[in-house]
C-alpha cells in the first residue's frame, strides 16, 4: 500500500492542455486595452469632462516613482523580467490549470503594455509610463495613491490572484506518504 502511495504522489502533475484558452485572451485583452486607454487618454487635448479619476500623468519609475532618477535601469530591468517572468509562467504555473494562467496573462500582459511604454520612453517618444487612474482614498498609508494605468492593475491584480491561490492549494501528499513508508 505505501509502495503504491509513493508512486502516485512520484508521478509528474497532468499538465494542463487548456492553458491558451485561459492565458492568451487574458494577455492580449490586457495588453491591448492598456495601450488603448493611454493612446486614447494622452491624445485628447484636455482631460475636462471625463471622470474625475482620470489624471494624466507619466512617471519615469516604478510604483510611487521608485526610481524616477534612473529611468534606463528601470527600462533595462523590466525588459530582463518580462523572459524572466516568461519562463516562470511556462515552467511552473502553465500546466497547473485555469486560475494560474489567468493570473500570469494578466500579469505578462501589464508588463508588456508597461514595457513598451518605458522601451518608447528610452527612444525619446515618451517621457514615462503614461498612468491615468486616479484613486484618493484619503487615509493612511494608501494616501496618497499612485496614479496607476490597465497594465498595472492587470499585474497587481494577476499576482493577488497567485497569492490567494498559494493558500488555497492543498500539501502535496509525497512527504505524508513518504513518512508512511520509512515508519
Amino acid at each position: 500500500m505505501a509502495e503504491g502511495g509513493g508512486s502516485a504522489a512520484a508521478a509528474p502533475p497532468t499538465p494542463f492542455p487548456a492553458w491558451p484558452r485561459w492565458f492568451v485572451p487574458i494577455a492580449l485583452a490586457t495588453l491591448v486595452l492598456d495601450q488603448w486607454t493611454k493612446w486614447w487618454l494622452f491624445s485628447l487635448p484636455d482631460t475636462r469632462g471625463l471622470p474625475s479619476w482620470i489624471s494624466r500623468a507619466e512617471n519615469t519609475g516604478v510604483a510611487w516613482s521608485i526610481g524616477h532618477q534612473v529611468p534606463a535601469l528601470v527600462a533595462l530591468v523590466t525588459l530582463i523580467l518580462i523572459p524572466v517572468l516568461c519562463w516562470v509562467w511556462w515552467r511552473y504555473f502553465r500546466p497547473i490549470g485555469p486560475w494560474e494562467n489567468l493570473a500570469f496573462g494578466a500579469i505578462l500582459g501589464g508588463a508588456v503594455g508597461n514595457g513598451i511604454d518605458r522601451l518608447l520612453a528610452q527612444l525619446g517618444h515618451l517621457r514615462g509610463v503614461r498612468d491615468f487612474i486616479y484613486v484618493d482614498l484619503g487615509v493612511w498609508p494608501a494616501d496618497p495613491w499612485p496614479t496607476f494605468n490597465i497594465a498595472d492593475a492587470g499585474i497587481s491584480c494577476g499576482f493577488l490572484v497567485l497569492v490567494v491561490l498559494s493558500f488555497r492549494k492543498p500539501q502535496p501528499a509525497a512527504s505524508s506518504a513518504r513518512l508512511v513508508s520509512d515508519s
